[in-house]
Formats: structure tokens, sequence, C-alpha cells
């Protein structure tokens, strides 16, 4: 089922390569690429759209470099709902080589897209220009196939 078309406008895992969790420090190494629209190279491996979350509409960017789920902190705020702490602080590596942390996350999210309802974590991130950005965290989860010269987004529900 095609989820997401047109142009760019889960829950826990265990740590992978990319996320390395340090125990003496408490620390989950994450990272993610994109944060503005003006970072989307023409040809890139991101795809967007809108979805809803919990019945707002959304601009989401879905993001192959993104490890992890993030949603932007001021479009949180309108959610009816409150975030979670994480057990651990998140240090999110970004595009330009700087980092920073976050330890909150909204768990089990309501997303709606093209008649489907899915669940995601999302940890609250300064985002500027989406509301949220779909990483690989979620993509695996529901074993997204992107096809980024078309812009579209395939992946499959658990029934």
């Amino acid at each position: 089922m095609t989820a997401l078309t047109g142009p760019a406008s889960g829950s826990d895992s265990a740590p992978g390569p990319s996320q390395r969790r340090d125990t003496s420090k408490g620390i989950l190494k994450g990272r993610v690429f994109i944060l503005t629209q003006t970072e989307v190279p023409e040809s890139t491996s991101v795809v967007g759209g809108t979805i809803y979350v919990y019945g707002f509409s959304a601009r989401v960017l879905m993001d192959l470099g993104a490890s992890h789920s993030f949603i932007a902190s001021h479009f949180a705020s309108c959610l009816d709902v409150f975030p979670d702490c994480m057990p651990y602080v998140l240090d999110v590596s970004t595009r330009t080589g700087g980092s920073m942390c976050t330890d909150s996350v909204y768990r089990d999210c309501e997303i709606s897209t093209a008649g489907a309802t899915v669940y995601a974590d999302l940890i609250v991130f300064p985002i500027h220009d989406f509301d949220v950005i779909l990483g690989m965290d979620w993509l695996s989860a529901y074993r997204a196939c992107m096809d980024c010269y078309n812009k579209t987004v395939d992946f499959c529900l658990p029934d």
C-alpha cells in the first residue's frame, strides 16, 4: 500500500551500529541529517508528505539517514498528550557535525495516512520546517520500501 507521495514539504529498538549505548553515562547515540527544507538535496534518500498525528495535519519527512523518529517541539506542544522521560539521554548528531541532546519522547503516537493507522515513538527535537521525521526505527518496523525517484513509500501493516 502506498503511504505517502509528493515532494518534501515504532518502538524502542536494541542498540545497533549507529546507536551504541554508553552504559557508563546513560547516553545513546543517534543521528538526524535533515532539519530544514533547505537541507534537502535534489537527489536524496528522503520522501516527504502529509500525515496525521492524533488527527492533526503534520508535514512529515521519511529519512533513511535518521536513526530515530522525531517530532518538532512546537508541533508536539499542540497535542493533547504528554511526553515521557527516556531512561537515557539521546545524543543526536546532525548533518553539520554538531550534536544535541534530548530525553523526551511521545510514546505510541497515533499516525494516520492513506486510511491506515500506525504508531510511532517520537522523540522531541528542534525541527524547523517539518513536524515529524520518521527515521529507520519506524521505517524498519513497518518494512518500508522507499522509491526516492517517484517519491513514494510502501509499507507493510501488521495485519
